[in-house]
């Protein structure tokens, strides 16, 4: 098994943290008080549908952060999926905030899609078209 280039790991560590913080909330969601820990905060109860579709999303990212680190090119896909919605929102960001807010948050997906692109990280993941 080839090791991934670094920006690729980089990627994969933030999608294991977006996994770990979904499943986090959405196990608050549906009223897990993590032993006490939140005692002092009023219980969630009756959020059981979407504190499950957290779960669900966040199982959903710790499987693409491993599928990024042994590079299956479904997880290129899915990065690819995900940098274009990216983009969408920002579209959408020009209209409530404005050209400057959106070309920020255009700013990042553009570049993982781009970076995604490349010749190297497409040869990486099997890719047609990669060198």
């Amino acid at each position: 098994m080839k090791n991934p280039p670094v920006l690729i790991s980089v990627l994969g560590f933030f999608a294991a943290l977006a996994g770990f913080y979904h499943i986090f909330a959405g196990l608050r969601l549906v009223g897990f008080d993590f032993f006490g820990a939140f005692s002092n905060t009023q219980l969630t109860d009756g959020y059981w549908f979407w504190g499950v579709m957290w779960i669900v999303v966040g199982v959903v990212y710790l499987l693409v952060a491993g599928a990024l680190w042994s590079l299956q090119p479904w997880a290129w896909l899915f990065g690819q999926i995900v940098a274009i919605f990216g983009l969408v929102s920002a579209f959408f960001v020009m209209f409530d905030l404005g050209l400057g807010a959106a070309l920020g948050a255009a700013l990042l997906p553009g570049l993982i899609l781009w970076y995604l692109n490349s010749p190297q990280v497409k040869a990486a993941f099997g890719i047609d078209g990669g060198a």
